[in-house]
């Protein structure tokens, strides 16, 4: 290590960063935080750090990369945690995790999975004192997955909000979903046909009901989409073992 006094500079303190921060702290990796509104200006602290992590919005990575090497006089290591950005300006790796405004427990950060890209460094050189699972991917495959990432995470989590307040709206507990929930989660890691109901059933009458009781509810397309997605998927496999 050379004469520093800290292994990471992050920049940002949004969500994601405060968890990265308590990473950090939890396994006594030395860092140092910049984010707008810092007392100590960005240059007076990245020459003093072997590597910059930066963790801000995917669209404003690459600006505030280009934007500020030119105030390190040294060679060093850029790092982002985009899932979906490729850049030969930084390295990167990606959690595969989701990030709420409340710290996880220790054990948690642990077993976050990190995503790192083909033929770039790997993820022991970027986080040494790190020993989370860790993947590689090809560069042009990583907006896919960030993209299936995305869907599986986000929406599924848009869709659930929306049942639960469907729930207490009416007076029930959004509590006895629960279990719902949980059966849905154990079957996909453990089931190989894991899909149940009508859409697995082809019960095209209730199918249909359900539409009509959606007619006015913009969940109606995303009905629409799932069934054309699902049957596209199921063609394309039919075709393939055929």
């Amino acid at each position: 290590m050379k004469n520093n006094s800290y292994s990471y500079l992050i920049v940002g303190n949004g969500k994601f960063s405060k968890h990265f921060q308590y990473l950090f702290a939890i396994k006594s990796i030395s860092f140092k935080l910049w984010f707008r509104g810092s007392k100590e200006s960005f240059e007076s602290l990245c020459n003093e750090a072997e590597k910059i992590l930066v963790l801000i919005k995917d669209d404003e990575i690459i600006n505030f990369i280009e934007a500020n090497r030119q105030f390190v006089d040294q060679p060093i290591i850029w790092i982002h945690c985009s899932g979906m950005i490729s850049t030969p300006l930084a390295e990167s790796a990606h959690p595969l995790m989701t990030f709420t405004d409340k710290l996880y427990e220790p054990q948690i950060y642990n077993s976050i999975p990190f995503i790192t890209e083909k033929n770039r460094l790997s993820f022991k050189e970027l986080f040494p004192d790190l020993n989370n699972p860790n993947f590689q991917i090809e560069s042009q495959d990583k907006i896919l997955y960030h993209a299936f990432s995305v869907m599986s995470g986000n929406f599924t989590t848009i869709l659930w909000q929306c049942f639960f307040d469907f729930l207490t709206s009416r007076n029930i507990p959004q509590a006895i979903a629960y279990t719902y929930l949980d059966r849905i989660i154990h079957n996909l890691k453990d089931d190989n046909s894991p899909l149940t109901g009508p859409i697995q059933r082809k019960d095209v009458n209730t199918i249909y009901k359900h539409l009509e009781a959606l007619e006015n509810n913009p969940f109606r397309n995303v009905y629409i989409s799932f069934l054309e997605a699902y049957d596209q998927i199921k063609t394309g496999a039919e075709i393939e073992n055929n």
